[in-house]
């Protein structure tokens, strides 16, 4: 009995000091919820307000974060391309020459196209557009970099039939009768095989090189943030070119979409003698396009063995073919490399790859038309009028229609291709485009001034005997017409 009244007199001041404890705790914790309470209501409106900004923060760390991995291996490439490129000036130094030769530069273009063959994605498309201006870049380079207009290192077969066999949710034999392992071209963004539909027809396969997703992703991202470390450029519209190269890359992923725009030049009743494939719509996705087969040699590669007389009806048919599209029928095929056009055995032109198209309203087709007349008649007040309706700003507006009289001057009724200078008419166009200040463009004019740089590096390196007003005369009555 006695030990137990001691146990309990023991136990006693310890359960009250629990209890005291208990009722403490709890104390403290009712006023460390007022507490929370109070500042979450404190901070609640600079929570909301900073809400929008931490997202927009959060979207373009996420962006950084992705490109960062990208954008270290450009740098990695550039600076060995520019280790490469002083080591060749310190040789032709030591040689007692004051520039670089034939070969220094022919191996410096090597290196830079197997490394943008490589890299693939933006990188190979930019690449590809600077292999048509051999009128800027020389003759050797633009041979060098036009191999990637088709010849970049193939994907492993297993993962293009991998990919085909998941994007149609079939057997590669239940599809096709045959289908040819290695590719008829690997290019940047994908490749293209041959096949046979089990009904015998010839067809070619497009389909979208594995992972290229995340490498145009991180290619658009390092884009953004060069145009928005170089800021003004005089001559150059960063902001806008940024944007749209971006949504073009971007859509060129979307075999659909191209599905689409191949049905749509099909039936827009294109110019005489120009063909484009047919999708087979039950064998193409987002990332596998079936298409029927044309035969036929690569534009280049016609025109180097054609006679004169050959060369000036297929060019003069191709700018008739773009004048159409860009003045009459709004649809413009926008990725216009030597590579995506053919010459049948019948002599027919024929385009491919649509995955980067640009359409064109109405009003925007007739001011494009106005502007050309207008420069054509040396209006340069009209000129100004049209560049201002088409969305073209300039600090000094007298400079911008100097600028585009220097791009489209070879559109003057009586100029002869085979008669202009076009080294000094590209040199007055560069030059004029280095006096623009506050330049603002149109979105269609990115993807439409790639066009015209394209043809244009065509008709400087073969120059047909042809005028281009008179082939492009009635599109330029028919876009005022329709206006």
């Amino acid at each position: 009995m006695k030990t137990s009244i001691a146990i309990d007199e023991l136990v006693a001041p310890l359960r009250d000091t629990a209890v005291q404890t208990a009722l403490m705790l709890k104390r403290l914790g009712q006023r460390l919820d007022a507490f929370a309470l109070d500042l979450a209501r404190d901070v609640g409106a600079v929570t909301r307000d900073a809400r929008d900004l931490a997202g927009a923060a959060r979207d373009q760390a996420t962006a950084i974060y992705r490109a960062t991995p990208r954008a270290a291996r450009l740098a990695q490439v550039a600076a060995a391309i520019a280790a490469r490129h002083r080591w060749l000036r310190l040789a032709a130094a030591a040689r007692g020459d004051t520039g670089l030769s034939a070969g220094d530069h022919r191996d410096l273009a090597r290196r830079v196209t197997a490394a943008a063959a490589e890299l693939r994605g933006g990188i190979a498309k930019l690449g590809q557009l600077a292999s048509c201006r051999p009128d800027l870049i020389g003759p050797i380079w633009a041979a060098e970099l036009a191999a990637l207009q088709d010849d970049v290192p193939p994907v492993d077969e297993a993962a293009i039939r991998a990919r085909i066999e998941a994007e149609l949710g079939r057997p590669l034999a239940q599809a096709f009768a045959e289908f040819a392992g290695a590719p008829l071209a690997a290019a940047s963004l994908a490749q293209v095989h041959a096949a046979r539909l089990p009904d015998g027809t010839p067809v070619v396969v497009k389909v979208q090189v594995p992972g290229i997703e995340d490498v145009i992703e991180a290619d658009i991202a390092a884009l953004r943030a060069l145009a928005g470390t170089l800021g003004d450029v005089p001559g150059l519209d960063l902001a806008t070119l940024t944007d749209e190269l971006s949504r073009a890359l971007a859509s060129e992923l979307d075999y659909t979409a191209e599905a689409a725009a191949l049905r749509a030049f099909g039936d827009s009743g294109g110019s005489a003698g120009v063909i484009v494939p047919r999708p087979i719509d039950e064998l193409s996705t987002a990332r596998v396009l079936v298409m029927t087969r044309i035969e036929g040699a690569r534009l280049a590669e016609h025109l180097e063995r054609a006679a004169p007389a050959e060369r000036d009806r297929v060019l003069a048919a191709l700018v008739d073919e773009l004048a159409s599209q860009i003045l009459v029928r709004g649809r413009v095929h926008a990725d216009p490399h030597p590579g995506n056009f053919m010459v049948t055995e019948a002599g027919a032109l024929a385009l491919l790859d649509f995955g980067c198209t640009l359409d064109l309203a109405p009003t925007e087709r007739a001011a494009y038309a106005r502007l050309v007349i207008a420069i054509g008649g040396g209006d340069a007040v009209a000129a100004a009028r049209e560049l201002g309706t088409l969305g073209f700003v300039a600090d000094e507006p007298e400079r911008l229609v100097a600028a585009a009289a220097a791009l489209i001057g070879a559109l003057r009724p009586g100029a002869a291709v085979s008669e202009l200078d076009w080294e000094a008419a590209f040199g007055a166009q560069l030059a004029a485009a280095r006096q623009l200040g506050g330049l603002a463009i149109p979105r269609s004019f990115v993807l439409l001034g790639r066009v015209l740089a394209t043809v244009a590096g065509l008709l400087a390196r073969y120059r047909p005997v042809i005028q281009l007003h008179g082939v492009i005369a009635r599109h330029l009555a028919a876009a005022i017409a329709r206006s």
